[in-house]
């Protein structure tokens, strides 16, 4: 994760949290609302918060868990009408420092690949430089749990073929061009 790339920020000291479980909670002002609201293409956000706890994961890693809650307020793709909606997401992540060391071989199978198994856990994210960032953990959340339709509740798609009750006049079927031939075959020879 980089800072560049996220509307909000919230920065933690991740050596902090070394043997005991650390509550923090994060609730975006206004104008962070907003900015974030912006890049994921939301109408607004009215409320965001998130309550935190950072546990000691490993020698120097944190695991981040608990809930985020959000208000927001998008366009519905039938209707094209505003309409608020709550989230609530639960949150479980691990960070550990960027290792410099290289793979060790038995974690590469036969074909020197790394093998990775869909059921397992994610594996943990990086933490930069000591400095975890609560806020682009919020947006990334958030990013990955928004609908990309959006619907109101109770609002059907009424369209398509809405043409259907109608008669529909059947073309006249073409012939086959191997019935052409066959009837050029059938033909007598030396006939007009």
């Amino acid at each position: 994760m980089t800072a560049d790339t996220f509307p909000y920020s919230f920065k933690v000291n991740a050596s902090k949290v070394v043997d005991k479980d650390e509550k923090i909670s994060v609730a975006p002002d206004a104008a962070s609302r907003a900015a974030i609201a912006s890049t994921f293409d939301l109408n607004a956000i009215h409320a965001l918060t998130a309550d935190f706890t950072l546990k000691p994961y490993r020698k120097a890693g944190l695991r981040v868990v608990g809930p985020i809650k959000a208000t927001i307020s998008q366009t519905c793709v039938v209707s094209l009408e505003p309409f608020d909606s709550e989230l609530e997401l639960e949150v479980d992540r691990t960070f550990e420092p960027h290792s410099t060391r290289p793979r060790k071989i038995r974690d590469l199978n036969d074909e020197g690949e790394i093998e990775i198994d869909l059921e397992s856990l994610d594996p943990p994210d990086v933490i930069l430089d000591g400095v975890l960032d609560l806020g682009a953990v919020i947006c990334e959340e958030l990013a990955l749990s928004l609908d990309p339709f959006p619907r109101r509740e109770g609002v059907a798609f009424e369209g398509g073929d809405a043409d259907d009750d109608e008669v529909v006049e059947e073309e006249p079927e073409k012939p086959s061009p191997f019935a052409a031939l066959q009837a050029l075959k059938d033909k007598p020879e030396g006939g007009t």
